[in-house]
């Protein structure tokens, strides 16, 4: 009970540090209740999308289709509800969400490119095919009495809903254990007879059951979604994909579905901090790049932190008994 109660501690260590800071410089904008509540509801779509990266990322895949393909499924889902409500939104949304996820992990298996490549060329193709849906004027819009998840107890239930069900697949199946030993040695993994291609589909197909709840979520919070091309909806990978490395970084204390949720919480204070300032867009994007850099640094270098703070504990305990 008290180891589990110090890695709770620990692991809201970040946040609370990070929140203190901007709430020193800036008392005005974070001194208040409010401020807190706009963080954790900002954070919940990332977070959300976060999940859906988070088992291709685990076995190896980077997926930067995966804004297109979030895109996609809101197009669709805005459009079906115009037609058929809010059951048409939903079923509409998951349906194109994993019909895109499976074509790419389709195509994952059998072109046996690498990832990087095969999603940032398939992202293009996904920008067009959203454009397309979109129509004319490159955007869906929804009818307010649809966007009935975007606010309020619904999205809160339904990001809980979203946390347990990620807890689930990634700690409790099958698929989780082969996943993780993709991950970890391929080659080993296809030796112990493991479906490699098999895993890496689910990977995405899973993916895009988190991917249709974020695009409703966004669809109704915005009440509509939009068109992006020239490689524009790459961006909505970059803050799932911190929070998950700096998740990895502190999954020792704090299983992966929350602790991507916290990575999320901390760099939206960030960024809230930073808008607070007064800083430019483009400063944010600098700190946005120097963010990744130091958890990626922090991902790579996680085994030798382990094995430092082991050998200055084993330094310190033979300290002890020899005083």
């Amino acid at each position: 009970m008290k180891k589990t109660a110090r890695h709770a501690l620990e692991s809201i260590s970040l946040p609370i540090a990070v929140y203190l800071i901007f709430l020193i410089l800036i008392p005005r904008r974070f001194g208040n209740f409010n401020c807190i509540r706009t963080i954790f509801m900002q954070s919940i779509v990332p977070t959300i999308t976060a999940y859906a990266v988070a088992f291709g990322n685990i076995c190896g895949l980077f997926d930067f289709s995966i804004g297109s393909e979030q895109i996609i499924a809101g197009v669709v889902g805005g459009t079906m509800a115009a037609k058929f409500g809010i059951p048409g939104m939903v079923i509409g949304a998951l349906l194109a969400a994993l019909i895109v996820t499976a074509i790419t992990g389709t195509l994952n298996s059998l072109l046996k490119i690498p990832s990087l490549v095969l999603t940032m060329g398939l992202t293009m193709i996904y920008e067009i095919v959203g454009s397309k849906l979109a129509g004319h004027y490159g955007f869906v819009q929804i009818d307010t009495k649809h966007a009935i998840f975007g606010s309020g107890v619904n999205i809160i239930l339904i990001f809980i809903f979203s946390a347990v069900l990620f807890y689930f697949l990634f700690y409790h199946t099958v698929f989780s254990y082969n996943l993780k030993a993709v991950g970890s040695n391929e080659t080993v993994a296809k030796n112990s007879g493991i479906p490699v291609n098999l895993v890496k589909f689910k990977a995405f197909v899973y993916g895009g059951i988190f991917l249709s709840i974020s695009a409703i979520l966004t669809l109704s919070q915005s009440g509509s979604v939009g068109a992006q091309q020239s490689l524009g909806s790459v961006t909505i990978f970059f803050k799932p994909l911190i929070s998950i490395l700096l998740a990895l970084v502190i999954q020792n204390i704090c299983n992966l579905a929350a602790g991507i949720f916290i990575a999320q919480f901390t760099l939206n204070i960030i960024f809230i901090g930073l808008i607070a300032a007064g800083l430019p867009d483009t400063f944010q994007n600098v700190v946005l790049g120097l963010f990744l850099l130091l958890v990626m640094i922090l991902f790579e270098n996680t085994e030798r932190i382990s094995a430092w703070k082991e050998k200055k504990a084993v330094a310190r305990r033979a300290a002890q008994e020899t005083a």
